[in-house]
Parts: C-alpha cells; structure tokens; sequence
C-alpha cells in the first residue's frame, strides 16, 4: 500500500508545487542543471527535487518503479535514504565550551578523550609590604586570574554529514543502467549495472542488519543485487532514517553564443520522471 502523502516533505521542488495526493502514481520535474551528488570534503550538490519521509517504524525496505523519456546524458531518477539529516536540513553542530562557563572552569569537571586535562592554577603570592630591606627591589608575582591559565576549550568539529544512497535509472553513453551511489562524509562513489533495454526500471532497498541491500528487478531473472552497504546503519538511530524519490538532469545546455547573438532563447527542457507502486516498509 502506498504511504500517505500528508507525511511526505518537498525539498528543491517549486514554491507552487503541491504534494501528490497519491503516492502510488506521480510525477517529478527535475529542470537542467540539477543533481544529488558529495564530493570531498563533504560538499554536496543537492539541488535535485525530492521527495522524502521520516519513519514511525524501523526501516525495513522501499522500492519503486520508475520511467521516463531519457535523453540527455545522466538524466536519472529512483531511491533515495539518509541516515541524518538531508542536504539543506544539516542540523548545526553544537555550541563549543565558552571558557568562563561552569563546565570549563571547574577543575573537577572530566576531561574529554581529547583534550589535555585543565592545568592547576598556581599558588597566588602576595608581594611583601615595602621595607627598608626591600626598597627598590621588583616586587614579587602579580596574581593571575583562573580563567587565563585554564586550558582551552577542547576543538569541536562540525557535524559529520549524513550518510545517504541513492538507486534508480540513469542515462548514460546512450542507454540506460541500473545505477547507485553511495555517499559519506569523505565523498561519494558511483556504481553502474548492465544495460537495461527499456524505459523503466525497478528498484529497491532492504535493510539486513546494519547493512543496505541495493536492488534493481531484472526483465528475465527477476531481483539482481547490485551492491551491499555493510555499514550504512551502523551507529544510526532508526528516527534519522529518512527515505524517499528523487530527480535529476545533471546536464545543463543553454542557448549557444551565435543564438544569444541573434537574440533566440530556448526555454529549459525538464526532466519528467513517473513514479508508480511506492512502498515503504
């Protein structure tokens, strides 16, 4: 059964687009120039439109079914999971220590696994009342406050990036594959099947453990894995799994120098892709 819209958010979708009322049957238009795609150090290209959802339940599997009329080379669309936030939804990392607060000044406080233990404020000396005997000398250590001779604060570094993999159809070197890719905070890879001798094409995503199980169904031998993602729930908590469909033309053709002479302009072709029998378990 497919799920209900009403739990589904859009993200780089038009500001007038309004959410499929039914999720087993429905398109998405993905203009020229848009993708989904990381390269180091965990710059993402996030500008493709999609649809996700976050889960009541555990992730089990999703799959879908997707088609349409490719032309123009990586044109793609099908699954898409992330463990974390979305690109354009990264959570910001958390405030550092400030050194004047309780946590940073108490001595007692534990140290992080980090960072140097606090160094020990040395003993205040008073300077002696000014005699005959000492008249003219330097007088003796000034004191110094507490907060200068704590350690700094341990480093804080940002947030990791979400872990997130993709699968669907995708044109290439004029025809169409079974691709996925897999992406985490170093970067992202990409793996491409057979040929596929049509249109459309469905995939599907299985969790098996802390792994991710990537599918795509073939005409003739049905279910064919394409990859294993051993560690893509590892250390993930199930309310951070988010899963939806996504659409891209990565390829970007505008008008040539000689037709912007001559004044022409070509409106941008959109990618359409169908989405038919979404389940997400």
């Amino acid at each position: 059964m497919p799920p209900d819209s009403s739990s589904f958010t859009a993200l780089n979708c038009p500001h007038d687009a309004v959410l499929p009322e039914y999720m087993g049957m429905f398109s998405l238009a993905a203009p020229p120039n848009t993708d989904l795609w990381r390269k180091p150090p965990s710059r993402d290209t996030s500008t493709a439109p999609i649809l996700y959802t976050a889960l009541r339940n555990p992730f089990i599997a999703a799959e879908v079914t997707v088609a349409a009329d490719w032309e123009l080379e990586w044109d793609q669309g099908g699954l898409v999971i992330f463990a974390g936030a979305p690109p354009g939804r990264v959570a910001t990392s958390a405030p550092r220590p400030n050194a004047d607060s309780p946590s940073s000044s108490t001595p007692s406080a534990a140290p992080s696994n980090n960072a140097q233990p606090p160094t020990q404020a040395p003993s205040i000396q008073a300077s002696p009342p000014p005699t005959s005997l000492n008249a003219g000398q330097h007088p003796g250590p000034v004191a110094t406050s507490v907060a200068q001779t704590q350690a700094p604060p341990p480093y804080m570094p940002p947030a990791p990036a979400s872990k997130w993999v993709k699968v669907g159809l995708e044109f290439c070197n004029g025809a169409c594959h079974a691709t996925s890719v897999v992406a985490t905070s170093d970067g992202a890879d990409w793996a491409r099947a057979d040929v596929v001798r049509r249109p459309e094409l469905r995939v599907k995503i299985e969790r098996i453990g802390c792994a991710l199980w990537v599918w795509y169904e073939d005409e003739l031998a049905g279910w064919k894995k394409l990859r294993e993602v051993t560690w893509f729930f590892w250390g993930v908590e199930d309310k951070a799994v988010r899963v939806g469909v996504y659409a891209s033309r990565p390829a970007n053709f505008g008008t040539s120098m000689y037709e912007r002479r001559q004044g022409y302009t070509s409106s941008p072709r959109n990618l359409c892709v169908d989405f038919e029998g979404l389940e997400i378990f």
